[in-house]
């Protein structure tokens, strides 16, 4: 810009002499060959900086995700898996808007500003100090607005973040909130902390939006001064004209430079802001690390001990859950844990795993400290099976190998059959090439844990830990799971520790450990022995055996009723195309239930209608803050084609200055002209204050988007869940990223029209009136200017939208199952997979970068090249007589001004229309009508009782449209009976439970309550009447009192303490 500023002065100073007969040419061709060495200098600089901030950030994700997968349990503890996928898929789009071309952009302008003040020293180091008195102020603006803009995106990230975790946690617990009607609260829960999040926008939206306004101001007052100073300088001959337009043109463009720092400051303050937390646990070296070096275990070959352990969990370090606790496991030996609820069981198995370090106390493997071994090593000896069965998306052999990576197809068939799954997955249509669905989501709770089990099972471990392993298997698969763990714990010399409430599989082992909590003491080992030596002692297992043992009576006779058990077959149909067209025919579906699920989502956006009217009518609310924003929008606009009149005056009385010598004249005109720049700075100052509210308005339009759409997918039935991309990380980001996108389409929309058609229609008004003949030139390179610079923001914009996709899916996932990561040491697995898929995208990066790169340095020798063109051409009107001087000065700077903002019009197009594809994806989940909406209301009158029935009863889940569930069965569940449903895994037990909870329909036949139809009853009322323990019983973040109440609000603290003795925890709550 320096040099440019210098050939400016050149070329205004033979403008000024062409009248007299002066050549343009060589001012013209250095015109040329500066667009020219731009042009290369440019592509250069884009080249890089866009592919060094995309790797950057790709490395960035990938080292917070890896680094995330490395921390011990007990950081887990304290970060929900909502936070960190917030980080890893919001805080790096930030990052990567502050270290792109922004930050290059930025570095442009810091270099434009310091070399433009040496060289203006150099030509008038007068008029140079005048104009720079000004820049303290710009810094002082800048030092203060940027360490306010920090404090306001760290608050409106923090508060989001918030809001993220809710969103998380509520749609991964769906079910929950749902069946307990809890939509509502929920949604309320939500609302609050984004309105948080939002208050803090508003403040950093003003200030982001106001400071460029202040700066520009003040510039505009500059020109006052400059005129007034270059009037005085220019009589007492301190320089020439085209030494004064340099340098007026230089310190202009100088303190621009420093005052556009700012936007590119702010952007880079942001993402460090956002990087500070991703650093900080990026650097952070957790105390139990699994990359750490240690002595390698390469067997397991005496015992474990823990020795004098005394323990407390990290997120509850007040509470000692075991104080001096010692226990010996030998190798081989077949143990088990016995206890009440929260006495510490699964807490064993925790420190077994090394989880968690010890408060006091050793962990000792075969005599050496846990803490000195090799992590990786220790949990390779190691297979678990959970309570809770965690599996990823992917296929049914994916899963078991997550056990043993290097594992063959025939290692993954064997293990499935000795975990009694193996028939289940090859009567399914693709057998082991099957998707389980996002967390196992298209598989029963015990299909999952029988997949769980056989990702043990092929590890062969040398110690197996079963924490309820079998919990959510039925009876007679639970004796073949264990016959089966039995033949193999005898033939491979294996040590087994069980954890489970169930004695039939326990009562074998070797040695069990009975569990007491001593209140604040915390738990000890109150007896140990075998189950006939437990039994004979009559002590508090015997007690516990004696419970077991009486719990089915004991049931019987407070229902005040019969007992029925149903057996359920298993339906082993899949259909073939011609048995669909005929079920078809039989029970007709919508448009959308026949699209493929894989195609859903996309389907439903394509599908959905989205105008400038329906996010109009989010704002109705704030017409008035629109309006305010369209009157700056008008005040803005107006200001600068007036200003270009005024500059080609100014430039005209300097210039005659230099032939007439009237010091008179040379200062009376710039007296006139001079204050017209200060009611230029007020108008300027007061259009970007009125534009401000675009900023507010945008903050309010977001949290108004938000709300219904979270409001919306709690109404979604469970059919809307296992679309693939509906899962809960991927719902977490249309939350985030697309509800801030769609802004776009209403207040920045509205003002870049009103600025972009007004300032095309004033720019060629001017450049017509001023210069005909060369504004027809103009108007000719006008496409060719508007299009390079179309294209070079366009393909810009698009890379960084497409650079910006993230992997929401495989990050929610991993860290929502982090236990199950770690106890198969499953972070270089799925870091791998995560590399893998940003590596696929790895080549197109180069390949767009280049692009770009070339699509810039073309748009900089164009503009370089018609501004040579028409200056050229201007010089020759006026050696002809045709023009003046101002008229051609005037008619290029308004016609380039016009360019530039056709130009400008394209990447900002390119915005609206990424904003309008996120408002599609957003309003096709607003539109959606779900199958079962409990906001639509049906008959209340349930009656008295409740008798339920179902006849000839076709179930077919929607994901899996071939494979029939439930074939025309028939039940009947009579009134005040307690009933059972047995039968094999996944033959649908579960399946009825939902559909009497109305998450899934029928597809055929008929379900009645008391004669009544269940379709038609209110799902609320219905809901009401209804409890629900799902087979995972997932636990809301928060008090043990908010999750009691979570089914009845006005519950009273005696009634939650009935509750808890009712189920045998009160005491262990109290301790």
């Amino acid at each position: 810009m320096p040099i440019f500023a210098f050939l400016y002065g050149r070329i205004i100073r033979k403008l000024i002499d062409a009248k007299n007969g002066s050549d343009m040419h060589a001012p013209v061709y250095y015109m040329l060959y500066l667009g020219l060495g731009l042009s290369v200098v440019s592509a250069g600089r884009v080249f890089c900086w866009t592919l060094s901030a995309s790797r950057q950030v790709t490395r960035i994700q990938w080292h917070f995700f890896r680094a995330c997968l490395r921390q011990q349990i007990g950081w887990h503890d304290l970060h929900s898996p909502g936070e960190l996928t917030s980080r890893i898929s919001g805080d790096t789009r930030i990052i990567h808007n502050g270290i792109n071309e922004k930050l290059a952009q930025g570095i442009t302008n810091l270099s434009t500003g310091v070399f433009g003040l040496i060289l203006g020293l150099i030509l008038s180091w007068e008029l140079t100090l005048v104009m720079a008195s000004v820049l303290p102020v710009f810094f002082i603006i800048t030092i203060f607005v940027g360490k306010r803009i920090k404090e306001m995106a760290e608050a409106t990230r923090r508060n989001y973040a918030v809001a993220g975790s809710i969103a998380t946690e509520v749609m991964s617990n769906i079910k929950i909130v749902q069946a307990f009607g809890k939509e509502e609260s929920e949604m309320k829960r939500f609302h609050e902390a984004a309105l948080n999040a939002q208050i803090f926008g508003i403040k950093m939206s003003f200030l982001s939006s106001i400071t460029p306004g202040v700066f520009m101001s003040i510039c505009l007052v500059l020109y006052c001064v400059g005129l007034i100073f270059s009037s005085y300088f220019m009589q007492w001959e301190r320089a020439g004209v085209d030494d004064i337009i340099s340098t007026f043109i230089m310190l202009l463009a100088s303190i621009f430079s420093f005052s556009s720092i700012t936007n590119s400051m702010m952007a880079f303050i942001e993402a460090r802001a956002a990087a500070h937390e991703i650093f900080q646990v990026i650097k952070s070296s957790p105390e139990i690390d699994i990359d750490a070096e240690g002595e390698p275990v390469d067997s397991f070959n005496e015992s474990i001990e823990l020795r004098d352990v005394t323990f407390s969990h990290p997120a509850r370090p007040d509470m000692v859950l075991f104080r001096d606790l010692n226990l010996t496991i030998r190798k081989g030996q077949k143990v088990a844990f016995s206890g009440v609820s929260g006495c510490g069981k699964s807490s064993i198995i925790g420190l077994i795993q090394h989880f968690y370090d010890p408060n006091d106390g050793q962990l000792l493997c075969d005599g050496v400290d846990m803490r000195r071994l090799s992590l990786k090593d220790w949990r390779n000896q190691i297979g678990v099976v959970s309570q809770e069965s965690s599996l990823f998306a992917g296929s049914m052999t994916y899963n078991v190998r997550l056990g043993k990576p290097t594992a063959t197809f025939e290692e993954v068939v064997e293990a499935c059959k000795k975990a009694n799954i193996h028939d289940t997955i090859m009567s399914l249509p693709a057998q082991y090439d099957t998707s389980v669905g996002a967390v196992g989501s298209q598989l029963s709770g015990g299909q999952k844990q029988r997949i769980a089990i056989a990702r043990a099972l092929i590890k062969k471990p040398s110690i197996l830990l079963l924490d309820e392993a079998t919990s959510a298997l039925d009876l007679k698969c639970e004796i073949e799971v264990q016959e089966a763990l039995d033949s193999l714990i005898k033939d491979s010399g294996m040590t087994v520790i069980i954890v489970s409430h169930h004695l039939s599989t326990i009562r074998d082992v070797d040695c069990i450990y009975y569990i007491r909590h001593h209140d604040a003491e915390g738990s000890i080992i109150a007896e140990s022995g075998t189950s006939d030596e437990l039994i004979a002692q009559n002590s508090e297992f015997a007690a516990m055996a004696r419970v077991q043992g009486a719990f089915s009576k004991s049931q019987v006779g407070t229902t005040g009723g019969a007992r029925g058990v149903v057996e359920v077959g298993y339906s082993n149909i899949v259909l073939d195309d011609k048995a669909l067209s005929k079920l078809e025919k039989e029970a007709p579906l919508t448009e959308r239930q026949r699209v493929p699920i894989e195609k859903l989502a996309s389907w439903e956006a394509n599908h959905t209608k989205v105008g400038s009217g329906r996010i109009m009518s989010y704002c109705k609310d704030y017409t008035w803050a629109v309006a305010l924003g369209v009157l700056g929008s008008a005040i803005s606009v107006s200001v600068f084609p007036v200003n270009t009149v005024v500059y080609g005056y100014i430039l005209d009385v300097l210039g005659s200055y230099t032939y007439d010598k009237d010091a008179h004249k040379l200062r009376k005109n710039a007296n006139l002209y001079a204050p017209l720049f200060l009611i230029f700075s007020v108008a300027s100052f007061l259009g970007v204050f009125f534009q401000t509210f675009y900023g507010y308005v945008g903050q309010k339009l977001t949290t108004r988007i938000r709300t219904p759409l979270f409001s919306r997918i709690l109404h979604q039935d469970m059919s809307f869940f296992d679309i693939p991309g509906r899962d809960a990380g991927s719902l977490s980001a249309m939350l985030s990223g697309d509800c801030e996108a769609v802004h776009q389409l209403w207040g920045p929309s509205i003002s870049f029209k009103i600025q972009t058609l007004s300032g095309l229609i004033a720019g060629m008004f001017i450049g017509f009136v001023f210069e005909w003949r060369l504004a027809l030139v103009m108007l000719t390179c006008m496409p060719l200017i508007a299009s390079s610079i179309y294209f070079q923001d366009t393909l810009y914009l698009r890379f960084i939208n497409k650079d910006n996709d993230n992997n929401e899916s495989i990050v929610t996932e991993s860290l929502s199952n982090i236990r199950t990561v770690a106890s198969f040491n499953l972070k270089d697995e799925l870091t791998a997979a995560f590399h893998e898929l940003q590596a696929n995208k790895s080549s197109k990066v180069m390949k767009r970068s280049i692009i770009i790169a070339i699509c810039y340095g073309i748009a900089r020798f164009i503009f370089y090249g018609v501004m040579a063109l028409c200056y050229w051409y201007g010089g020759e009107l006026i050696k002809q007589g045709k023009t003046e001087f101002r008229n051609v000065v005037i008619c290029i700077s308004s016609l380039m001004m016009v360019s530039m903002e056709v130009g400008d019009a394209g990447g900002f197009a390119t915005k609206v229309a990424d904003a309008h594809k996120a408002a599609k994806h957003i309003f096709s989940v607003i539109d959606r009508t779900p199958d079962i909406d409990y906001s639509i209301k049906g008959d209340v009158d349930i009656g008295a009782g409740c008798q339920i029935d179902f006849g000839k009863v076709l179930f077919i889940y929607p994901a899996r449209p071939k494979q029939v569930v439930l074939d025309s069965i028939d039940l009947q569940f009579n009134n005040t009976t307690f009933s059972g449903l047995i039968g094999e895994i996944g033959c649908g037990k579960s399946t009825i439970i939902q559909i009497l909870a109305r998450f899934y329909d029928k597809r055929s036949g008929r379900i009645t309550v008391n004669g009544k139809n269940l379709e038609d009853i209110d799902i609320t009322e219905w809901r009401k009447n209804m409890s629900i323990i799902l087979q995972e019983p997932n636990l809301f973040s928060g008090t043990v009192r908010e999750n009691i109440r979570y089914s009845k609000d006005d519950a009273t603290d005696e009634e939650i303490e009935a509750a808890l003795k009712l189920t045998d925890i009160h005491e262990d709550v109290l301790n």
